[in-house]
């Protein structure tokens, strides 16, 4: 086992792996959950955004509990393997953000565009959620790569330069949220890449997941005006 992950915990007869990483990958998915509650209340919401930006949160949010406790607490009882069942959430969660995002905007946009791009989200997704079962067989890590990938692409090839379009070109100021929780989730990805730790019971898979948490109140904050009939391009 990794020394740097967190030692594991006995209840009883209970096995709890890596304790510290379960509640602050799950502190992730309570955000989301959270976001994705508020969302819910606003059902006369009429933003062509909104009903992507709320699937989002939700999906993230099964994810995300996925990840914290079969990723992580219960892995004494289930496969490594289902750790796929939070990248598979992710990748559908990033493709919802895309066509929320692309929503706000494709009233601006030629015919041409917005026809090609909710075809290559769709082909992204089938793309990632396909390579990360076909390299599952070759190693966990090898899977995650794909998530990581995937991810980058995702924010920082479409959803980053949609809301930079949206805050520049057409003034809505709440994307200016979202740009600033693009940007500084550069440094929960460097925290990951470097393996950042201060100790085993806080090590860099708990920072990032922190960081991640404040991410996605972030991205709530700013997507949640967007959707707002007064904040909208539409």
């Amino acid at each position: 086992m990794d020394p740097i992950l967190n030692p594991t915990v006995f209840v009883g007869n209970f096995e709890w792996r890596e304790p510290v990483t379960t509640l602050t990958d799950f502190l992730v998915a309570i955000v989301c959950w959270t976001g994705y509650y508020f969302f819910s209340k606003e059902r006369g919401n009429t933003s062509t955004s909104y009903p992507w930006f709320k699937k989002y949160f939700l999906i993230f949010a099964i994810g995300m509990t996925s990840a914290a406790w079969l990723g992580h607490g219960l892995q004494a009882y289930v496969s490594p393997t289902f750790k796929i069942i939070g990248w598979a959430c992710g990748a559908t969660g990033l493709m919802f953000l895309q066509v929320g995002s692309l929503r706000l905007i494709e009233k601006k946009l030629s015919h041409r565009a917005k026809t090609l791009l909710p075809k290559w989200f769709n082909l992204q997704w089938i793309l990632a959620v396909s390579l990360m079962f076909y390299f599952l067989s070759q190693g966990i890590e090898t899977a995650f790569k794909v998530t990581q990938i995937n991810s980058v692409v995702a924010l920082w090839g479409f959803v980053l330069p949609m809301h930079l379009y949206g805050y520049y070109k057409l003034e809505n100021k709440a994307s200016k949220i979202v740009i600033i929780a693009l940007l500084y989730s550069v440094i929960p990805g460097v925290v990951y890449s470097t393996q950042l730790s201060i100790s085993n019971w806080f090590n860099y898979h708990d920072i990032s997941h922190v960081l991640m948490a404040i991410f996605m109140t972030l991205m709530f904050l700013g997507l949640y005006q967007l959707t707002k009939r007064t904040n909208t391009y539409e």
